[in-house]
């Protein structure tokens, strides 16, 4: 009959138990770093603003929707349109509704071009974008 201690000093047996934590090691860190909001450099997420019908009318609601690039998106973000008029500012949030597009019901008062701040806030992170809507 062998003793434990002839059984533990194989090296084979030695190495395995590391091997596995270092495998299982790799396998949690790879799954909780990847895709995450903090990884996302802001200067590379983008938004295109638009309307429909387009081009919006003064004083005729529209959809205001904005998609965003740079970043994949879902439900749990929250995204809201600042929209300015002279001193005025109004804030309108909007809801997800698929392919990384959320959207909301407006009515601009005010024709010509329009400054439209779109702020998208994911985890920690926070991106403010200007984007001009021309309303005839």
């Amino acid at each position: 009959m062998e003793s434990w201690c002839m059984m533990t000093s194989n090296p084979i047996s030695r190495i395995t138990p590391v091997l596995l934590a270092l495998v299982l090691f790799a396998a949690l860190t790879a799954c909780s770093s990847g895709g995450s909001a903090s990884s996302v450099d802001p200067a590379s997420v983008d938004v295109a603003v638009t309307t429909d019908p387009a081009p919006a009318k003064g004083n005729e609601a529209v959809k205001l929707a904005g998609q965003f690039t740079g970043i994949e998106l879902d439900k749990s973000a929250t995204v809201s349109f600042e929209i300015r008029v002279g001193d005025e500012t109004e804030i309108v949030d909007a809801e997800f509704a698929g392919d990384n597009t959320f959207k909301t019901d407006y009515t601009f008062t005010r024709t010509g071009i329009n400054e439209v701040f779109v702020h998208l806030y994911t985890g920690d992170l926070h991106v403010t974008k200007k984007k001009p809507v021309e309303v005839q």
